[in-house]
């Protein structure tokens, strides 16, 4: 006893600054916006194909043999748009995201929209994508690529439900969970709260919602780049009056659900299907699903969370296959460049593409050749291959030959290539930029177009310069078609692939459920409890990095419905009652950690992005399931809400085997009872609790569990007498090694 008194007596100063920084009220100030870009010189490059990224060379030079070019024709890969003002004509752009050294200076037609300090996106003729890509600024120019969209048992198996009735309690309060979705049901009851108690749930906890899809004149246009924006009060006046003020539809339902999962409080269920983040609020997007468009409407969260001085979660449940699946495109650098400030976090489903031949990889050795089938689903497919900067790879594309003899159209390195063959047209560009500047390797864009969905196109790749590398090879998106040859090895999609962004994988926690026409109903690919999900996307990176991160319920999971959605026309899918629906997907994956995150921050709203990453991990579970792999599927493990967020702050203070130790709720009243959170390096012999007053007198003791991670007191002394209000100071001691003083107050 007399080393803890002198540890006691030696760490009390501490003791007092924490109570202090405990007691006080803590507010960030957000970062001030950039300067706007002042314009400078024009300098222009001589190769203006050079700085474009693969698909954009096709265009480009796809434009410059054909006079009456359809850009409208990509629309499917990438962001076309018509410029409807009467000065441009209607001519047609293109969505891109541009990598700049410094601010560009002014091209007629153009409009720059920065995004952060080296990026900006902007719709461009292909001319004026051209002069772009002159500008001695211009770094690197990419399409705006096409993405596509990927509780009851699920959020108690992660540990959800038990931080919803603890001590403290863990709901999300305080903190803005972000969606970038197909938009929200924002009528549905649980994303609504009766504040006044008058029995009619009139308040809406859905902060904001950007409908970037909508060009009519509600809401408020102007207060966003394009598209209309509803404030609170506009939804709560919507509510409350059933006017029709509010256009915002979610027609496919998608983002309801996912939303629904993360943040709903099961009012329409009676506390049946309630989400992780119960008491969080929301910031809606609803999008075109075009990268540059994602981008934006992540900044707009992350810039109205900062102005509310909170922190914010975005739940991503989209992603594609356009790109290196490094993290190094400039879609993932924009997402990644916003999580540089704390009290911010990204969350990105890994993809469905676990149980799909949509990837093929292989080391081609020197002077050799690898031949390889792409079948594509849709008459306009893209394929995009990369391969070492030090290699030199011809490619030959081979018609199927159904409506002719077979055609090879051949592509040596830094050429392009376009031929109509009798089975469709074929286009390539082999590296034309040469080094690609996001990671020095080189990339290979093959188009097909008007072809026959299900024909047989032969690829042929030739190592020409004796060195051999790797290859990688991937459809623009999993819709488009599949290699037979192929695997479903490094299957996750951008923008999970980024290294700040937490991709979430998939596995079941439930089988079944009863449709709104009474009978039971399952997934045809359903996977018994515990299992991964089959659709699960696999890692690794391209760059060899295991993704996804962790996994997360992703099967039959029930949550909110959209009415008059695409989902609720099907009486399997739907519940009785038609307030939830049945789904399954990463898409639903997702949403359970974004939850998570937003209790994580609820506890300590400054954690940075690296750091509740490694927290989940730390936590993840590992049981039979995930023993038997792969990690590049399941990542660290299952999502452990309740772990994660009890054993918060603990990993920093465990040093030398000494024992950590936290407590909530703190201050506490006397008419509460408070519960320990504590870590041990090891698995010791005994472990104790030993609570001491201001003078050092022990007041309370008790043995732990070597195997728990929390204890719960009651606040009475060891003879039973209620704490009297005052300071006191805990210490965990484990094989008689104490942990850091915690100092707990108890209030009148």
């Amino acid at each position: 006893m007399t080393r803890l008194h002198s540890d006691f007596w030696a760490l009390l100063g501490s003791v007092f600054v924490a109570v202090i920084l405990l007691l006080s009220v803590i507010s960030s100030s957000s970062t001030p916006p950039p300067a706007p870009p002042q314009h400078g010189e024009e300098s222009f490059s001589e190769d203006p194909y050079t700085k474009l990224d693969p698909f954009l060379r096709l265009l480009a030079q796809r434009a410059q043999r054909e006079p009456h070019f359809d850009v409208a024709r990509f629309a499917p890969l990438a962001a076309v748009y018509t410029d409807p003002s009467p000065t441009q004509g209607g001519e047609q752009k293109i969505g891109v995201l541009i990598k700049i050294t410094s601010s560009l200076p002014y091209l007629p037609g153009v409009s720059i929209n920065s995004l952060t300090r080296d990026l900006v996106s902007a719709r461009v003729t292909l001319n004026q994508l051209r002069e772009l890509a002159q500008l001695s600024q211009v770094v690197f120019i990419e399409a705006d690529y096409r993405l596509e969209p990927h509780i009851d048992k699920s959020v108690p198996a992660v540990g959800g439900r038990f931080l919803h009735e603890a001590n403290p309690r863990a709901t999300g309060q305080g903190v803005i969970v972000g969606f970038v979705d197909t938009g929200i049901d924002w009528s549905h009851p649980d994303f609504r709260t009766d504040r006044d108690g008058d029995g009619f749930e009139e308040s809406s906890r859905i902060v904001w919602v950007w409908d970037q899809t909508e060009t009519g004149f509600f809401g408020s246009p102007r207060k966003v780049p394009f598209g209309t924006e509803y404030t609170r009060e506009e939804i709560e006046l919507a509510l409350r009056t059933n006017a029709h003020i509010v256009n915002e539809r979610d027609g496919s339902g998608h983002g309801t659900h996912t939303i629904g999962i993360a943040v709903g409080d099961g009012s329409a269920s009676g506390g049946t299907y309630v989400g992780m983040a119960p008491q969080a609020e929301m910031i809606v997007v609803k999008t075109s699903y075009f990268s540059t468009d994602i981008v934006e409407g992540v900044r707009y969260v992350f810039e109205k969370a900062s102005w509310l001085g909170k922190p914010a979660v975005v739940n991503l449940s989209l992603g594609g296959h356009f790109g290196p699946h490094d993290g190094t495109s400039l879609f993932e650098q924009s997402l990644e460049a916003f999580l540089e400030q704390p009290g911010r976090a990204l969350v990105a489903s890994a993809g469905n593409d676990g149980d799909q031949r949509i990837h093929v990889g292989e080391y081609l050795r020197a002077r050799a050749s690898f031949t390889f089938t792409f079948v594509p689903n849709e008459e306009t497919a893209y394929v995009n291959i990369w391969y070492p900067g030090a290699a030199n790879f011809t490619v030959a594309v081979t018609s199927p030959g159904i409506n002719g003899p077979p055609q090879t159209v051949l592509a040596l390195r830094g050429q392009g290539e376009f031929q109509n063959t009798p089975d469709g047209s074929v286009q390539i560009d082999n590296a034309g930029g040469g080094l690609d500047p996001r990671n020095r390797d080189r990339a290979i864009a093959i188009s097909l177009e008007k072809v026959q969905p299900g024909s047989r196109w032969s690829i042929t790749l030739t190592d020409q310069g004796g060195t051999g590398g790797r290859f990688d090879a991937w459809p623009g998106l999993s819709t488009m078609g599949y290699f037979p040859e192929g695997d479903s090895l490094s299957t996750v999609t951008e923008p999970a692939t980024a290294k700040k962004i937490i991709a979430v994988g998939a596995y079941t926690t439930k089988v079944s459920w009863q449709g709104a026409d009474g009978e039971p109903h399952r997934f045809t690919d359903a996977q018994s409890e515990g299992q991964l999900a089959r659709f699960s996307a696999r890692g690794p990176t391209r760059d060899g990095r295991l993704k996804p991160d962790l996994t997360a319920p992703g099967t039959a999971i029930v949550s909110a419905l959209a009415k008059d959605s695409e989902i609720s026309r099907s009486e399997k899918l739907v519940l009785p009652g038609r307030a939830y629906a049945a789904m399954q997907g990463t898409s639903m994956a997702a949403p359970h950690v974004a939850g998570a995150v937003a209790l994580l921050l609820q506890a300590q709203p400054d954690l940075r992005a690296d750091e509740i990453l490694a927290q989940l991990q730390r936590t993840a579970l590992q049981d039979a399931f995930t023993a038997s792999g792969p990690t590049t599927a399941w990542g660290a493990g299952k999502l452990q809400a309740d772990r994660g967020f009890e054993t918060l702050g603990l990993h920093e203070q465990l040093s030398a085997s000494r024992p950590a130790l936290k407590v909530g709720p703190n201050p506490a009243s006397p008419s509460q009872s408070v519960t320990f959170f504590y870590s041990v390096a090891t698995t010791p012999r005994t472990v104790e609790l030993k609570v001491f007053d201001l003078v050092g007198r022990p007041v309370y003791s008790a043995v732990l569990s070597p195997h728990s991670q929390r204890f719960q007191w009651a606040l009475r002394d060891d003879r039973g007498e209620p704490l009297p209000p005052g300071l006191y100071i805990a210490i965990v001691i484990a094989n008689g090694r104490p942990s850091a003083p915690h100092p707990l107050i108890v209030r009148r």
